[in-house]
């Protein structure tokens, strides 16, 4: 009767932990597989088209997706800068939204706690990538992530809780 007591508290406690880190995790390969997609065509933008320039992308989808969208249906569609960047999604859907801030050298980025501090010595074009998420599925936004031209590194803000 003891040990069957101890297996039902058990249970209690870890399955809900489980379920919530198992649903989180399904966001990182997303997450960080589009957030190198956009730099890269970031970058390749700056050199063969932008002069010296990187491109904005207003936010697409224009809010998190937790069941996911076609990202090609809704982002890469007529003359939006996602078509001009030719992004073409890591997954048939895509449950995060993402947005890019641009700037052109002597502009100071104002990324907002979720990204890095502005280095002192940036010197040159930058951009920002911006992914928020509903990752506990509440059609709220609780985790945010972003990337820097300047660190290549995904920070997250309130993982999915």
């Amino acid at each position: 009767m003891i040990v069957v007591a101890l297996i039902g508290i058990l249970a209690a406690v870890v399955i809900p932990s489980w379920t919530s880190t198992s649903r989180n995790k399904k966001y990182d390969p997303e997450i960080s597989a589009m957030m190198t997609e956009i730099s890269t065509r970031e970058a390749q933008y700056k050199t063969e088209v932008g002069n010296g320039l990187y491109l904005a992308a207003a936010a697409c989808p224009l809010s998190p997706v937790p069941a996911g969208t076609d990202f090609n249906a809704a982002c890469v569609t007529g003359a939006t800068a996602w078509v001009t960047l030719r992004v073409n999604p890591t997954d048939s859907l895509i449950r995060c939204s993402y947005a890019i801030t641009v700037g052109p050298d002597g502009a100071v980025p104002t990324p907002g706690a979720t990204c890095n501090a502005v280095p002192a010595t940036l010197v040159g074009a930058w951009y920002y990538i911006v992914a928020t998420c509903d990752m506990n599925q509440d059609l709220g936004v609780n985790a945010t992530f972003c990337m820097e031209s300047w660190d290549n590194n995904v920070k997250q803000v309130n993982y999915g809780r």
